[in-house]
């Protein structure tokens, strides 16, 4: 099964190297404008959603922290590119374990992996043992 991924954020352009990347290595890749982030969400039930924005652009930053609170994307793990290609903020579903959820980067394909990861995989690698 190939994982679903819609990249979002205000210059198509500067999301052709990552899409053709992604491509490359077997994700379906989805590109939407921010203004129409919902109903992609909606229509696609992408298993990531990676914003990458402009610099000083607070429109990204809004749409993150607005996806970041709503209940209805809980279980929509999304990446935040917060330099270009260099560091990726990770918050995995919102329903792993408070402070198993946010994680940052250095590649997208880390990224991804980490953003899907069960929070029980992260627990026995850290150590941790689960109730029940």
């Amino acid at each position: 099964m190939r994982l679903k991924v819609l990249l979002t954020g205000k210059d198509e352009n500067a999301q052709i190297p990552d899409a053709e990347m992604l491509r490359d290595r077997g994700f379906l890749v989805y590109r939407c404008e921010e203004e129409v982030v919902d109903d992609m969400i909606d229509e696609l039930h992408p298993d990531i959603l990676i914003i990458n924005p402009l610099e000083k652009d607070n429109s990204s930053t809004s749409l993150y922290n607005r996806l970041l609170s709503s209940i209805k994307y809980a279980r929509l793990p999304l990446i935040y590119t917060l330099s270009e290609d260099d560091v990726y903020l990770v918050n995995r579903k919102r329903t792993a374990i408070r402070g198993m959820r946010n994680f940052i980067v250095d590649n997208i394909i880390d990224g991804i992996k980490t953003a899907l990861a069960s929070s029980k995989n992260n627990n026995r690698e850290l150590g941790f043992k689960l109730a029940g």
